[in-house]
């Protein structure tokens, strides 16, 4: 655990949080529609699909902290989620959701991000604490990072990853 981590009480990861929306949200707001589906990268997503990737990543969080199933809440099976094989957990997503506007994905990234909130209720700042394996059957384990980091990987992290990268997807484009 970082020391960051450690000293990140629960009110300051929401502000955090809601800001990272908040300014990922503005920056997709000066694309068109057009701009979010057309240029698409070497693997072939566009914009709309790094937006429904955001999305599904925190409905994978929120899974978790409600104490279900990660990989069914973000459409991958245990397997997959297993192998940590980051780049075909992705591509089986993506493919998911290719169907959606930009405007469908911009929305269901807004909720994505208020269930998560919402699923932050019970915790206290100590619980931000716990462990991975303290919500993954069977409930016990002391293993893994704690779970702040995943908050913060799949919200504002997450979309201070991939800004730049639609950034640069559009202006290439």
């Amino acid at each position: 655990m970082s020391d960051a981590d450690s000293k990140l009480d629960k009110q300051t990861l929401i502000t955090r949080m809601n800001e990272g929306l908040r300014d990922f949200l503005a920056f997709l707001d000066q694309y068109s529609a057009e701009q979010l589906l057309e240029p698409k990268d070497a693997v072939g997503w566009n914009a709309r699909d790094h937006i429904t990737h955001l999305a599904v990543w925190a409905d994978g969080v929120a899974a978790l902290l409600r104490h279900e199933d990660r990989w069914a809440a973000m459409g991958i099976s245990e397997a997959l989620g297993e192998s940590h094989d980051f780049d075909a957990m992705n591509a089986a997503i993506v493919v998911q959701h290719r169907h959606l506007s930009p405007q469908e994905a911009r929305r269901w990234l807004v909720i994505a991000h208020e269930q998560l909130v919402a699923a932050m209720v019970p915790l206290d700042d100590d619980g931000l604490l716990l462990s991975y394996e303290r919500f993954v059957p069977p409930f016990t384990g002391d293993g893994g990072s704690p779970i702040v980091a995943f908050i913060k990987a799949d919200t504002y992290e997450h979309y201070e990853e991939h800004a730049p990268w639609i950034e640069k997807l559009i202006r290439e484009g």
